[in-house]
């Protein structure tokens, strides 16, 4: 027995012997090839940026792996800093960033193992730990590592104090579910800030860090409890707390709130947005590790009404179209509100910013614009016909009717836009030329390019346009003729030190495309819309929201894109309405023959607008002076371009008094008999194109367009069926 005894010493103290020779050798080799300790620096660790709505409140966090907000030692409650060194290392204050003491239990332990089962660090070689040993060093239990640890720990606690070491190590340790530091793991299961823990609480979030997946509250909470005590327990031990502390504490709950990291679905589509720019702008890695804090133009209540809003007309689960709303305000262009679709998390596709779809004649206003700033009168008259226009040797004449073939006969532009007439806008368009409306277009707002066929005079676009650049065109109108650059972002900051340091922040910029007068003239003819035209057919607006507004609907061919854009002074809301993923008719849909703008668009934007400017001083439109000096002209005859009446019945053309240079705009041809609206024809040349290189149009013997080419649209609607 005596014999037994004195063999197992000796194989004890061998092998401790065997452990301090292989400490001290490897110390020898890895001494001279350690980290430089001023690579190190806390607020340079990945942190968590904090998006901001307009009234300071989050709406959402960004990070990457690591969930982190580095905040000061003060910032943090003194009984989670007395927990974590009771448990993690009670010594903390006593030595040197090596505790000899646990090193020694420790090897004493591994010695009787033979193996590496107990450490000794201490919170100072964690933090090195974390800062210095590449990740995939971290995991590998290594005499090497471990003297690499203890060597820059001591070296550490050399340069830094204690309570910066303290400090720099809460914001650091993991503590489960992808919180790192103190303040994220508040944040995550207590959904408060560090410097609000209780005890009980403190003693939970320190009892994860030794092993964050066994002791994880949410998903083995009686593990967690458990460990929780033992924590408590230790805090008894080293007279951080009173027997009274421990006993109340032990008894607690563990009352876990999930922190509610995830936006609310309704910001969603605003918030997309804001990454994208926020990304494209400064990179992934500052916007999910920089610490940004981002304060945005969105206003949670429009934004809750505008969801409701949408959710109220239309339900794509049960088949219905889906829809887009965005809302802006014309003195600042603050995207105030944004609905991108039905479900973000479903389809990430934001129609707000990122669908490109056909206005119809919700761009018919942009005509009109180009109409009063070459001083064109909305009084002056038109032939509201079919139309034929010659597209060129070895093309199909683009054929122009109205919905239903009305021939109104002569008409002003005011009644022309009203009715929403496309014979007449198309004949204006070509008056006017075709490339200086795509450049007020522009100007105005659109950003899109713009193909320079007689089709986009009614909204047929090759490229289709956003909600986001119709609510921020129309803003312009409402603005007085001074388009303000649409934006999401407010500021952007970021603590360096103690310090809030500027990062961003945005700087109006407003460009005059218009006089007031002639910004008066467009809104006093967009008002006739909502009075007698296709607004205001079957309801009063102004009554509804008790104040003036100012409008145009849009509908394109085959009803597969339907908008309703208007606006009082204080803001600009479109809608679209329609089906995202395919070029799909929104026939027959919950009673009504077909979806137009008069309906599910209007609809919405009355029920968004009618709360959304509840809070507003109602304000009345400026009506255009006298100084605006408009001429009356009749036909297109005197607007320099060259325009044919329709032919005879023998096929001959009656050419205007006023000839022109050829232009890019073509001549009008005799009607061919026609029961349905054409697309412009596939086998045309190519447009010219503002904004852009010019692409290739395809060809062939087909009438059905190929994919990218537009329709025209913007067609008077139908009144809605009961």
């Amino acid at each position: 027995m005596r014999v037994s005894v004195i063999g197992l010493i000796s194989v004890f103290l061998a092998s401790l012997a065997a452990l301090v020779f292989t400490f001290a050798r490897t110390y020898a080799e890895v001494s001279e090839d350690l980290p430089e300790l001023d690579q190190y620096s806390a607020t340079e660790l990945a942190q968590t940026s904090i998006v901001y709505d307009s009234t300071g409140e989050v709406v959402d966090e960004l990070h990457g792996v690591q969930n982190r907000f580095v905040v000061g030692l003060d910032e943090i409650d003194p009984s989670l800093r007395d927990a974590v060194i009771a448990v993690e290392d009670h010594r903390f204050y006593e030595h040197q960033g090596v505790d000899f003491e646990a090193i020694g239990r420790a090897a004493r332990e591994n010695a009787a193992s033979l193996s590496i089962r107990q450490g000794g660090s201490t919170i100072t070689q964690q933090l090195v730990k974390n800062t210095y040993i590449a990740q995939e060093q971290r995991q590998i239990a290594s005499f090497e590592r471990k003297i690499t640890e203890a060597s820059l720990a001591w070296q550490y606690e050399k340069e830094h104090a204690k309570d910066e070491i303290l400090e720099q190590y809460l914001n650091t340790v993991y503590f489960g579910a992808n919180a790192y530091g103190a303040e994220a793991a508040a944040r995550t299961y207590y959904n408060k800030e560090a410097t609000e823990l209780t005890l009980p609480e403190s003693a939970l979030l320190a009892g994860i860090i030794n092993l964050p997946g066994a002791y994880d509250p949410f998903s083995d909470p009686e593990s967690a409890r458990k460990r929780r005590d033992v924590v408590l327990d230790r805090m008894l031990e080293y007279d951080y707390i009173t027997p009274g502390e421990h006993e109340e504490a032990v008894a607690e709950d563990l009352n876990l709130s999930r922190g509610n990291a995830e936006p609310e679905s309704e910001n969603e589509y605003f918030l997309d947005a804001v990454r994208k720019e926020l990304a494209e702008q400064y990179g992934d890695r500052a916007l999910y590790e920089g610490g940004l804090k981002i304060y945005t133009t969105l206003d949670p209540r429009l934004q809750e009404l505008a969801t409701t809003a949408v959710g109220r007309v239309t339900d794509p689960a049960s088949g219905d179209p889906s829809a887009s709303l965005v809302s802006v305000e014309p003195s600042t262009g603050a995207v105030k509100a944004m609905v991108g679709g039905s479900d973000f998390e479903q389809v990430k596709f934001n129609l707000a910013t990122q669908g490109k779809r056909q206005p119809g004649s919700s761009f018919k206003t942009f005509v009109l614009a180009e109409a009063i700033r070459q001083g064109i009168s909305p009084e002056s008259g038109y032939t509201s016909k079919d139309l034929n226009i010659d597209m060129g040797e070895n093309a199909e004449p683009y054929q122009v009717q109205n919905y239903n073939y009305v021939e109104r006969g002569p008409i002003s532009i005011k009644t022309a836009t009203e009715q929403s007439d496309n014979t007449v806008y198309v004949q204006l368009a070509l008056d006017l030329g075709l490339e200086k409306v795509a450049e007020t277009a522009n100007a105005l707002g659109i950003q899109s390019a713009l193909d320079l066929y007689p089709a986009m005079a009614i909204g047929g676009l090759g490229e289709g346009v956003s909600p986001l650049e119709m609510s921020s065109a129309y803003s312009t109108f409402a603005n007085g003729g001074t388009h303000m650059e649409p934006y999401l972002v407010e500021s952007v900051t970021r603590e360096e030190g103690e310090e809030e340091v500027t990062v961003q922040e945005h700087e109006p910029t407003g460009t005059e495309v218009l006089t007031k007068d002639q910004a008066a003239a467009i809104t006093q003819t967009l008002r006739g819309v909502v009075e007698r035209g296709t607004a205001g057919r079957y309801r009063n607006l102004d009554e509804e929201l008790g104040r003036p507004s100012a409008a145009k609907t849009g509908t394109t061919e085959l009803f597969v894109d339907a908008w309703f854009v208007g606006y009082v002074p204080q803001l600009a809301t479109s809608v679209w309405v329609g089906y995202p993923e395919e070029r799909q008719p929104m026939l027959y849909v919950r009673g009504f023959p077909e979806i137009n703008g008069e309906n599910f668009p209007l609809d919405i934007w009355s029920l968004y607008m009618q709360e959304a400017v509840q809070d507003m001083p109602v304000q009345q439109f400026d009506t255009p002076s006298s100084d605006l000096k408009l001429q009356i002209k009749t036909g297109g005859r005197s607007l320099g371009k060259a325009v044919r009446e329709p032919t005879t019945k023998e096929g001959k053309t009656k050419e205007s008094a006023t000839k022109a240079s050829t232009t890019r705009e073509p001549a009008f041809k005799a009607p061919a008999p026609s029961k349905e609206p054409q697309q412009p024809p596939v086998n045309a040349p190519p447009p010219p194109i503002y904004g852009r290189p010019q692409q290739p149009v395809a060809t062939g013997p087909t009438t059905t367009p190929a994919p990218g080419t537009a329709a025209p649209s913007g067609l008077p609607q139908q009144p809605p069926v009961p």
